[in-house]
């Protein structure tokens, strides 16, 4: 098989830069180890983080690079690829305008989403992330079949795809005409698509919509994606990469790449040697929930090494963090990431001894790492959140729904535990009583008068953001009533990992000498974070992902029409 760029990976980074290259002329395989497509994006929130972008404009909300390239290196303390970090920031809207006129995406602006870290530098109160608008799968055709479902935790009533958006609407389904009417107009049409023959509902949000877009445009404009088709050997003849050989059903095949092997398997999430190499929780011996799907090994950065590729360390942290919940089952239990939920009023996360350890309205990576650094002389690394009869009810927690949910299942599972009173919960959770009891005598004390004098949690705009805007004078505190009481236990995951190939503003992969090794790209988690190891927006991920996707196919076909150097001349014939 021969073609102009090779792609490993079907996630957003290698769709995208699919997409690109089709569209600037050049003919595109994409190679995926799975047998569905979508990689780590197909589960993901679908957001990108694009600063100074057309929707903000329209918006009249003020914005620049240069705020955008101050807010990241304060953020990331100055851990970061200067040159590859100012080519995502100034070529992020760029791009995403180029995606979007193609009609491959579709997006809209979060202009209530604040940047994470709202008092550094550069910060923006809201607009610079995007999320995906929500897609109609049966465009797919056959193709749907191909389309890897939406995370287990993210899906209800066997398979119905529920957006952030419509988070809101489902909380308040019982208390509000427009979110019932919403949330029955979501039920209505997914019991439709069911009877239809559909393996789940035909709506498609986040992550999964925005693979869908760029799969129905690939599939339109004749683009291959191999699926079952795994990277095991780059090929370079003299200094140049011209292909691979991938592996299908067994079996050795060779796939000739005229311009360029594009890796974009999504970093390293599973693979164990690396999880005990970069991870101290886990060097330990204490345990990790990685996110990803269990394909994401590490595939095209071990390869990119092998043909003189360097991995660089410059992160401050070596992953996306999140904690995670179980929710036991068959054949595979349920991982159920923590967002937004820890912010609610009357909901506070403790240690095995008692005591809170953060501030439970923090962002998700800021979170698990203070999870993580505070269990570090423990025998594990885990909390519980806590909460009351009232919040669960009104707000949900985890897996647990709001009313008129019911919690049967959850207690049997053993996921939701509930006690009469602290000192039933400390004995049924394992948590040492007294310091729960003091814990919970402290937080109500302080959430009395709606101020979290320990940790300053709903303090922030964006701890607001994720609280209980109708709840005051704080919206993410509020008192926890004596009983009944519920606990979930929580444990480090992560989204994606940061350690990755040292790359150029093309998305070139360097050597040690800091030389870009011809033909070669990395992209996405294969490439090193340029956030440095911070995750100071929602969108940090997926925005530079697809950014580097267009710029890394721009760079191709711009060394194609230039012919290239004398070396890829030869060796392109």
């Amino acid at each position: 098989m021969i073609c102009d760029v090779l792609v490993a990976g079907s996630g957003a980074a290698g769709l995208a830069t699919a997409v690109a290259a089709r569209a600037l002329g050049l003919e595109v395989v994409v190679a995926e180890s799975s047998a569905f497509i979508g990689g780590t994006t197909a589960w993901s929130g679908g957001e990108l983080w694009v600063p100074a972008n057309r929707w903000q404009r329209r918006s009249g909300r003020e914005d620049s690079p240069g705020e955008a390239v101050r807010y990241l290196f304060a953020a990331s303390e100055g851990h970061v690829p200067a040159d590859v970090l100012r080519a995502y920031v100034e070529g992020a809207a760029a791009a995403v305008d180029f995606l979007v006129d193609l009609g491959a995406m579709q997006v809209e602006p979060m202009l209530d989403a604040p940047d994470y870290e709202m008092h550094l530098a550069g910060a923006c109160p809201g607009g610079r992330t995007l999320r995906t608008v929500p897609f109609d799968g049966r465009k797919l055709g056959p193709d749907f079949q191909r389309l890897r479902s939406p995370l287990a935790a993210g899906v209800v009533l066997g398979g119905l795809s529920i957006a952030r958006e419509d988070l809101v609407h489902i909380r308040s389904m019982t208390r509000s005409l427009r979110s019932a009417i919403h949330a029955g107009r979501l039920i209505g049409a997914h019991a439709l698509h069911r009877a239809g023959g559909l393996h789940r509902g035909a709506r498609t949000t986040m992550g999964n919509a925005m693979i869908a877009r760029f799969l129905a445009w690939l599939r339109a404009h004749s683009v291959p994606i191999l699926t079952g088709t795994r990277l095991v050997r780059i090929q370079k003849e003299g200094e140049r990469v011209t292909g691979a050989v991938v592996e299908q059903e067994a079996l050795p095949v060779q796939i000739r790449a005229r311009w360029a092997v594009v890796l974009a398997t999504g970093g390293f999430s599973h693979d164990a040697e690396q999880q005990r190499a970069r991870y101290g929780h886990v060097a330990r011996g204490h345990r990790q929930l990685p996110l990803p799907p269990r394909e994401v090994r590490g595939d095209g950065q071990r390869l990119a090494l092998e043909v003189g590729g360097v991995l660089r360390n410059r992160a401050t942290e070596p992953a996306a963090w999140t904690a995670v919940s179980v929710v036991p089952g068959s054949p595979e239990p349920m991982l159920v990431p923590h967002f937004g939920d820890r912010a609610r009023p009357g909901i506070i996360a403790v240690l095995a001894d008692g005591r809170r350890f953060t501030n439970e309205a923090s962002d998700y990576h800021v979170f698990c790492k203070a999870l993580i650094d505070a269990c570090a002389n423990l025998a594990e690394t885990e909390a519980w959140l806590i909460t009351d009869h009232a919040a669960l009810r009104r707000y949900g927690l985890g897996r647990v729904g709001p009313a008129p949910a019911l919690l049967g299942t959850a207690l049997k599972s053993g996921y939701l535990i509930r006690g009469r009173d602290a000192a039933e919960l400390a004995g049924k959770t394992g948590i040492e009583p007294q310091g729960l009891a003091r814990t919970l005598e402290t937080w109500n004390r302080m959430a009395a008068s709606g101020r979290d004098a320990e940790f300053d949690k709903g303090e922030s705009a964006f701890d607001r953001s994720s609280g209980d805007p109708d709840h005051g004078p704080n919206p993410c505190v509020a008192v926890i009533g004596r009983g009944p009481l519920y606990a979930i236990r929580i444990q480090p995951g992560n989204l994606s990992t940061f350690v990755g190939l040292d790359t150029d503003p093309a998305g070139r992969v360097r050597d040690r000498f800091g030389h870009p090794i011809a033909g070669l790209y990395a992209i996405g988690a294969d490439a090193e974070s340029v956030a440095g190891g911070s995750y100071p927006a929602a969108g940090i991920t997926l925005g530079p992902a697809v950014t580097f996707g267009v710029l890394a196919a721009r760079h191709i076909a711009e060394t194609r029409s230039a012919g290239g150097s004398q070396s890829e001349k030869r060796n392109s014939a």
